[in-house]
C-alpha cells in the first residue's frame, strides 16, 4: 500500500483512519472501503483524538484489541478497580521484556488477561497487526505505556457513551 499503511490502517506518515485497497486498473468508486474493530473505537473518540500512525499506532491498536477481547467474567473482572492504573500497564510492561516480538507479547498478554479477539474481523485485523515490525511496536509499548493507555482509556469511555446513546434515554 502507498504511504506505508496497512490495509484498513493509517500510513505511517498520519492520514486517515481509513485507507483504500491497492487495485490496479479499478476505478476509484468501485474501490470497498475496509474499516477495522479499531477504525469504529477510534473513530468514536471524535475529531479530537485522530488515531496515531507508524508503531504506535499499532501499539494503540493493539491495547485497544486486548481491551475489548478481555472476558470480564474471569478473574480480571474482580480488578476492576485498579484495572487502568496497575494491572494493564504491569501487564503490557512486563510483556515487553518478556518478548522477543509481537506474537509472543500478544500472547504474554492476552493470556495473562484472560483475552481474546471476539469475532473475525478482529481476528484478521490482529493478524495483520502482529505482522508489524516488532522491535519499534515493543519500544512504543514499553516506554509510552501510560499515554498509549491513557488513549485507550479515552476511547473505551466514547465507545461506552456512544453506546448509551444509541439504546437512548430510559
Amino acid at each position: 500500500m502507498a504511504g506505508g499503511g496497512t490495509v484498513g490502517h493509517p500510513p505511517t506518515g498520519g492520514g486517515s483512519a481509513v485507507s483504500r485497497t491497492s487495485t490496479a486498473g479499478v476505478p476509484e468508486s468501485e474501490v470497498a472501503v475496509l474499516v477495522t474493530p479499531t477504525d469504529r473505537w477510534l473513530a468514536a473518540a471524535g475529531p479530537v483524538m485522530p488515531a496515531l500512525g507508524g508503531p504506535a499506532g499499532t501499539a494503540e491498536r493493539l491495547l485497544l484489541l486486548v481491551h475489548y477481547g478481555i472476558d470480564w467474567d474471569s478473574w480480571v473482572g474482580r480488578y476492576r478497580g485498579t484495572y487502568w492504573d496497575r494491572l494493564l500497564p504491569d501487564r503490557v510492561i512486563c510483556a515487553t521484556y518478556r518478548s522477543g516480538n509481537l506474537r509472543r507479547w500478544w500472547r504474554e498478554v492476552s493470556d495473562g488477561l484472560c483475552s481474546a479477539p471476539r469475532s473475525r474481523e478482529q481476528r484478521v485485523e490482529l493478524e495483520t497487526l502482529l505482522r508489524a515490525e516488532s522491535l519499534p511496536v515493543l519500544e512504543v509499548l514499553r516506554f509510552e505505556t501510560e499515554a498509549l493507555l491513557l488513549r485507550t482509556r479515552i476511547v473505551a469511555e466514547a465507545v461506552r457513551a456512544g453506546r448509551g446513546q444509541e439504546a437512548g434515554p430510559r
